[in-house]
């Protein structure tokens, strides 16, 4: 082996096409190339004389758990914007075809993240959305209120400040607070609006 430099079994060893020189690689030396570079993505992929070390040549020397890791390695850095577990003692990448509607679920703990905001999947639009940013913005300027429990958005044409939305819950459209039991000290309306 040309790592650890002991006498192995031919059987037990890849040799690789190297240029000047092959360079022969036994298993525990292969499985620890392929581990440290699951670790530090600056050592990924595995390389020997600079080239990638093909995994396709090495999979019959190394463990099935330690290829496995390898291709889900592969995988999230080939994905553009990788999702990883909102839970902070897990934090696994989530593979593309864990992800629906923009939640991915992960494999390992099976929490739920946002594919947008990257926290743990919550209720209504994602304030990390471009679009949802956008209409937040417009609805700032034209002064509508979204519902502090559904989070529709809701504009008051003429009236008072005392808002029913669709889903049947009262809120205060100026601050956005419950109306019952009221708890705001704003005006019940305004002149403008009546």
């Amino acid at each position: 082996c040309c790592t650890c430099m002991e006498s192995v079994l031919v059987k037990e060893t890849l040799t690789l096409a190297c240029d000047p020189e092959q360079h022969t690689y036994c298993r525990d030396c292969l499985v620890h190339l392929f581990k440290s570079a699951l670790v530090n993505t600056t050592l990924f992929p595995p390389r020997c004389c600079k080239k990638a070390i093909p995994p396709e040549i090495c999979r019959a020397l190394l463990p099935k758990e330690l290829v496995k890791a390898f291709d889900l390695k592969v995988e999230e850095l080939a994905t553009p914007n990788p999702t990883y577990c909102s839970n902070t003692n897990c934090s696994k990448f989530i593979r593309p075809i864990q992800i629906k509607a923009e939640i991915g679920t992960c494999a390992f703990c099976n929490e739920k993240t946002c594919v947008r905001c990257k926290s743990s999947e919550h209720e209504g639009l994602c304030p990390k959305d471009p679009h949802v940013q956008l209409l937040m913005d417009i609805a700032k300027r034209s002064k509508w209120q979204q519902c502090s429990k559904c989070k529709n958005m809701v504009e008051l044409e003429h009236g008072c400040f005392h808002m029913t939305c669709r889903c049947t819950h009262q809120f205060c459209y100026l601050c956005g607070s419950a109306w019952e039991p009221r708890t705001c000290k704003c005006p019940q309306w305004e002149e403008q609006y009546l």
